[in-house]
């Protein structure tokens, strides 16, 4: 799970300081999230708190002065703005192309840059608009059998495929939407681990895993391929459960927290994910 369903990203609070044509400029008021701002106006969390030296988990100050980049009230619909980066240590042109839902080629185009690799700290990007729906159901390119081609290059995340099916069956959830759903949120990498802690192919907060340990009555290890997936489908038929077996809601849910959609409502970012793991879903069908 991202950044939006961090408790820790809930403590980053600002508010608007004028108008929304107010050149982007923003300050720091107790009770509003990063999420929230980022979200009203079609940002990310991550290339906002970039905009500002943080981290999404970072807190800041009341009364801060905050910059939101590209900011635009029409990415709401799945349309994210046009924005600037600034190129940062350990940054590559596919990385930065992930964080925002562009190709790589893209990225070099619009900068003029001869070479993907040719990129250096400090240096400023131009970030394309995109929709991300589109961006997701390009780029999945799949081949002969349906599957995305980068999975079918990954032997071992492809052996886990009779896990999610397993899993899927047990607890009666849609296989190609547990896999679209994780394949967004790790591209199955059991390893991988969020600025936030959260841990493996379903991106699980600790304290998801251990709401799923009380819900299961067992101890799973969230860094255990199998145990990720067994949570990750279990967390997500309590979510349908809990919207009314509606996919797109549930995914909000996952995303966001159940908590936090129920009480503020579905963010820009949050809609922008559920576009992004619909658009995905097909290529596991």
């Amino acid at each position: 799970m991202r950044s939006a369903r961090s408790a820790a990203t809930a403590l980053v609070c600002i508010t608007l300081l004028g108008a929304a044509g107010s050149a982007g400029t923003y300050r720091v008021r107790r009770g509003d999230t990063l999420i929230g701002i980022a979200g009203r106006f079609g940002v990310s969390v991550r290339s906002l708190a970039d905009a500002n030296g943080v981290s999404t988990s970072h807190r800041v100050v009341a009364g801060r002065t905050l910059t939101v980049p590209g900011a635009s009230r029409s990415s709401s619909s799945g349309v994210r703005a046009a924005t600037n980066y600034t190129v940062r240590e350990g940054d590559t042109l596919e990385r930065i192309g992930r964080r925002f839902g562009v190709s790589t080629s893209t990225l070099a185009r619009a900068n003029g840059l001869r070479s993907a690799n040719l990129v250096r700290i400090g240096q400023r990007l131009s970030i394309p608009a995109t929709s991300t729906a589109k961006v997701a159901a390009t780029s999945v390119s799949s081949s002969s059998n349906g599957l995305p081609r980068r999975l079918q290059s990954q032997p071992t995340r492809l052996a886990l495929m009779p896990a999610f099916d397993k899993w899927a069956r047990t607890y009666g959830v849609p296989h190609d939407l547990l896999k679209a759903m994780t394949w967004v949120e790790s591209g199955w990498q059991p390893q991988k681990v969020s600025s936030t802690g959260a841990v493996g192919i379903g991106q699980l907060m600790p304290d998801t895993v251990d709401f799923m340990n009380v819900v299961l009555r067992t101890k799973l290890d969230p860094r255990v391929p199998e145990h990720n997936i067994r949570m990750s489908a279990r967390f997500l038929r309590y979510l349908l459960d809990q919207n009314g077996g509606r996919a797109d809601s549930a995914l909000a849910a996952y995303y966001q927290g159940l908590r936090s959609v129920r009480e503020r409502g579905v963010f820009a970012e949050t809609r922008q994910y559920v576009a992004t793991v619909l658009a995905v879903r097909p290529a596991f069908r």
